[in-house]
């Protein structure tokens, strides 16, 4: 094959043209990344910043009308374990952090048993909280153990991306399933807590005052009623039994 001086020279430039193109391409992906990576550290600093600030209590004329926050963390646990991009773990968090802020304004405002429920609630968010940091990190390094991967399958390098793709499996596998189980768990201790509330709220509806206003001829009155009605049941019930026997 005869090389002219024009044919290297078009050659060598088509190979430059190739390389800068793909460096600019690697540019791009790792300035891509970066980026990613900035918001990621942004929103586990304030995230960090809120769960340990000090909550003070202060004299206010601020009252809530419940001590529930808008999103319970059953229901944000939830949402956390179905997020699988960094988006949606960020709207959990947004959420989250909401709700947190609206516990720590109600617990500055009360007192009490009132207090020590708001209490627990607000470790319970922070400690989801917590767990949403926790994923954030455990999304981003799956991320980069897909990008080894797809390097390693472009460069024809079979065995090393099924090592990345299986330990990227058991990672996420993992992950999946300690998310459920807190979900879980949380769901139930809101259920819990949900039918603990309701209990009280029915015990406080049956005043013993009512009973109280009731004259005692009244009372004596709608116990010989009660009285005989249970008679007449009894004495239906034997008809019943004879009846059936025959």
């Amino acid at each position: 094959m005869k090389v002219t001086a024009k044919s290297w020279f078009q050659d060598t430039s088509s190979q430059m043209y190739s390389s800068s193109s793909q460096k600019e391409e690697d540019t791009k992906k790792t300035e891509l990344l970066q980026t990613k990576d900035q918001d990621t550290d942004r929103l586990l600093d304030s995230l960090k910043a809120l769960s340990t600030s000090p909550t003070k209590k202060e004299n206010s004329n601020f009252k809530m009308k419940s001590s529930k926050p808008d999103d319970s963390v059953g229901q944000l646990a939830s949402m956390l374990a179905r997020a699988e991009t960094r988006i949606d773990v960020q709207q959990v968090a947004s959420r989250a952090i909401r709700s947190l802020t609206n516990l720590k304004m109600a617990l500055a405002a009360s007192e009490g048993s009132d207090a020590k429920k708001i209490a627990q609630m607000i470790k319970r968010m922070e400690k989801l909280i917590k767990r949403i940091q926790k994923k954030l990190q455990h999304l981003s390094k799956e991320e980069q153990l897909e990008n080894r991967r797809k390097r390693a399958e472009k460069d024809r390098k079979e065995q090393l991306a099924k090592e990345i793709q299986k330990e990227l499996n058991t990672r996420r596998k993992k992950r999946r399933r300690d998310e459920r189980n807190y979900a879980n768990k949380e769901m139930a201790e809101d259920a819990k807590n949900s039918s603990a509330e309701l209990t009280a709220d029915m015990m406080n509806a049956i005043s013993p005052g009512s009973a109280a206003g009731i004259s005692p001829s009244m009372n004596a009155g709608s116990a010989a009623f009660d009285t005989s009605g249970i008679s007449a049941d009894m004495a239906m019930a034997e008809s019943v039994s004879i009846d059936i026997s025959v």
